[in-house]
């Protein structure tokens, strides 16, 4: 502090976080009370840091434990029942695991607040709540709040000294404190989905909630010095134009612009205005620039952003040796040592709302499990950009080499110069679709796996509801391929549902769907197909509406060479050649998934098993599945042992 005096009977007492306290005090007795306050009031910031940590850690603790805790079903014992519908209570101890389950998702699976937070769960917003709870209280408490009046020595001036610079330093300290959980919410490699589970991206609402709140404290904080500088200290302008000139206080501008910068160019209008590719790019470079800036303002606290640095170095360092591990080696036998990108095929469905793309390509490492996805970058676009990519295929076991399929929506920046890649191509495959080839390098996996699998048990057996819309398919069409393939799902109901807009975006996946129409015709699977199209009718009138034959249905999903017109219609059409195919014919309306959800349940489901909807689509989608999954969920019932009302969603966001 610069108002204290030393002389040569003074010591220096050491505070952690803080400028050493010179003792005794020689100043007035009012500067020296408020010296008192100040120190008091830095400790007590301190403390408030340590505690936050520690409730923070102990929270992930905790989520670890109920982990481990949680109740197992062995697979190999649940299969072997001869009838999937006959009633399996379980424990006392596994039926009130899964009705708590139940009953916290009724209530904490919605959306709310929906123009204030977007498309994100309750639960998600009880945690920010809590949250900034925590921060509030504990910026407001343990601060003195008095004034002082002091005078200005060989002046008739008075300094006003009060509680507000140790609020000040409070909001500071916290955010700095909050700095690394705020880096560590943004990590792929994320130690918080190591512990929790949570899917990394899950964990992006908080990420980008926290920024802002360090925003709001680092606002708050220099806010609070220039008033104290600039209007309490006198004289003035001396005072403040000694202040604003210091090293530290350089720096601490320049951090203060920083994050503003990170703030307003995280908008999600300014994001749509300056592209999503300058937002990842300026984001990561600013924000290792704010985070030596924070350094250099205030180095007592160097510990936080020692931390972040670390944190947001080791992220992108595990990133780069993920990419080396896929791709550097033998290219062909024990020749051509080196990095070796993959080489992909792809071919473009065009349709009026961009075209689609589909990518394949093979290429030898480590197989990933089903649901997760690769950061794709094309080396012949852009070596800068990096994109999170679901596969749409089930990896072949070891130690065949994994074959890629990507359904990809093109749409603006990368998407569509890959788009425009294809289009200036001059080859076409025999179903005249254009197709360009094109090196691809890869990062991952990441996600978590939609069927996790234990050593000599097997996968976790539930009823599986699968709903995509769009290119949504990506997700859900390998786990339905896995699942149905899988002799512990032998007779377990797995519903297929695909939600399109026109008849011709069957011929994205043309060769997996005869695959699963093949498999719904088994007798021992139990997999039931229906395809919702939403912006055509039928190419019948109403008058002479009918159900179609097998060979006119499969000409409908399976037709490459042709595309199908269809007149306009009032009534949604329902078309089917076997009792577990359908395709229904909607013309401007979406199917109601509250009622997908409920017909399942109530006809479909066993009560032996939980059941899992898992689905991706765009925004909307999500909150009407949110919605339609919290109401379906019966703790009461699963307490008395009918476990198909203990429903899971499996949420991927796509906007396409």
């Amino acid at each position: 502090m610069h108002i204290q005096q030393a002389d040569n009977t003074s010591r220096l007492v050491p505070h952690w976080g803080y400028v050493e306290r010179v003792l005794p005090c020689t100043n007035d007795a009012g500067s020296c009370e408020y010296l008192d306050s100040v120190y008091w009031m830095h400790d007590v910031s301190m403390l408030y840091t340590f505690i936050m940590w520690a409730v923070i850690g102990g929270i992930l603790a905790l989520i670890f434990v109920l982990r481990v805790l949680r109740p197992r079903t062995d697979s190999r014992t649940v299969t072997t029942s001869a009838d999937p519908n006959a009633q399996n209570p379980g424990s006392s101890y596994s039926r009130a695991w899964a009705s708590i389950q139940s009953r916290l998702r009724k209530w904490l699976l919605p959306e709310s607040f929906l123009s204030f937070f977007g498309h994100v769960s309750r639960l998600q917003i009880l945690v920010l709540a809590i949250l900034l709870g925590y921060l509030l209280i504990f910026s407001l408490v343990g601060i003195v709040y008095k004034i002082w009046i002091t005078p200005v020595k060989k002046s008739t001036l008075h300094n006003t000294r009060s509680g507000l610079g140790g609020f000040s330093d409070r909001v500071g300290a916290l955010a700095y404190a909050l700095t690394p959980l705020t880096v560590a919410l943004s990590t792929r490699e994320s130690l918080i989905t190591l512990i929790t589970g949570i899917p990394y991206q899950s964990l992006n609402f908080l990420h980008r909630w926290t920024g802002r709140v360090i925003f709001i404290q680092s606002f708050l904080h220099t806010l609070g010095w220039t008033l104290i500088e600039g209007r309490f200290y006198q004289p003035q302008p001396m005072t403040y134009k000694m202040f604003i000139n210091e090293t530290y206080i350089v720096w601490g501008v320049i951090a203060m612009a920083l994050i503003t910068f990170l703030y307003i160019f995280s908008l999600q209008r300014v994001i749509r205005w300056t592209g999503h590719e300058f937002f990842r790019k300026s984001h990561y470079i600013v924000a290792g620039v704010y985070f030596g800036a924070c350094w250099a303002h205030w180095n007592h606290l160097a510990c936080w952003m020692i931390a972040s640095l670390g944190i947001f170095g080791l992220d992108r360092g595990i990133r780069l040796l993920r990419s080396a591990m896929i791709h550097i080696g033998y290219y062909n036998g024990t020749k051509d040592f080196g990095f070796h990108s993959a080489q992909s095929t792809i071919e473009y469905f065009d349709d009026e709302d961009g075209g689609v793309i589909r990518m394949e390509f093979q290429h030898n490492h480590e197989a990933w499990a089903i649901g997760q996805h690769f950061f794709l970058t094309f080396p012949a676009l852009t070596i800068w950009q990096a994109h999170p990519m679901t596969v749409a295929s089930v990896p072949e076991p070891h130690p065949a080499a994994p074959h890629h399929t990507y359904i990809i929506r093109c749409r603006k920046g990368e998407t569509g110069r890959l788009n425009k890649l294809v289009l200036e191509s001059e080859s076409t495959d025999e179903n005249k679709e254009k197709t360009a080839t094109t090196p691809v390098i890869i990062c991952g996996p990441y996600g978590t796996a939609l069927l996790p699998t234990r050593p000599n048990v097997g996968p976790q057996v539930t009823n599986l509801l699968a709903i995509a819309g769009g290119t949504g398919i990506s997700l859900t069409l390998p786990l339905v391929l896995s699942a149905t393939a899988s002799p512990f799902f032998r007779d377990i109901p797995v519903d297929f549902i695909w939600i399109i807009r026109r008849s011709s975006n069957t011929r994205w996946i043309a060769a997996e769907l005869e695959e699963l129409k093949s498999r719904a015709k088994r007798r021992n699977a139990n997999l039931r197909i229906h395809i919702y199209i939403t912006q055509e009718a039928p190419s019948v009138t109403s008058e002479e509406s009918h159900i179609a034959t097998e060979k006119d249905v499969e000409k409908e999903i399976s037709s490459i060479n042709s595309s199908s017109s269809f007149s306009s219609g009032k009534n949604p059409r329902s078309l089917s050649h076997h009792s577990n195919i359908q395709i229904t014919y909607l013309h401007g309306v979406h199917p109601s998934l509250q009622n997908i959800i409920a017909e399942f349940l109530e006809s479909r489901a066993v009560s032996s098993y939980s059941t899992r909807v898992v689905a991706s689509g765009p925004d909307a989608m999500g909150a009407d599945l949110r919605a339609a999954v919290a109401k379906a969920n019966d703790g009461g019932k699963v307490w008395k042992g009918d476990k198909r009302w203990d429903v899971e969603l499996v949420w991927d966001c796509r906007n396409g």
